[in-house]
């Protein structure tokens, strides 16, 4: 595969999930097959399912901040959201490879 040399405006692009989006609404596993989710918005109060670790499934390692203010490590291809409810509004940034929702409505981003 030939490495493809972006200019700084596309690299930008791309950083802001300009490489298209999905509409998720139902409970599906979803896996990105051009990159990498890189924005999630929520359209409704949303909870990611976590069994079998398919909630929000991490491309690298990252870090995530813990119910007390403190960051705890997720390693990747793990499912890192465990019945957090993410609320109608929000907008999460990262690097997901896939996700899977237990209940609510998304458009994920990819870049």
């Amino acid at each position: 595969m030939a490495i493809r040399t972006l200019s700084v405006q596309e690299a930008q692009n791309s950083a802001l999930g300009q490489a298209g989006s999905i509409l998720v609404k139902g409970t599906d596993d979803i896996t990105c097959l051009t990159g990498v989710f890189v924005a999630i918005q929520f359209l409704e109060d949303t909870v990611f399912d976590s069994t079998n670790d398919t909630g929000l499934v991490s491309e690298t390692d990252q870090l995530f901040p813990s119910s007390e203010f403190t960051s705890t490590t997720v390693s990747a291809g793990g499912g890192v959201i465990n019945g957090e409810t993410f609320p109608q509004g929000m907008t999460i940034f990262g690097r997901w490879t896939g996700f899977k929702l237990a209940s609510g409505a998304c458009i994920a981003y990819v870049g």
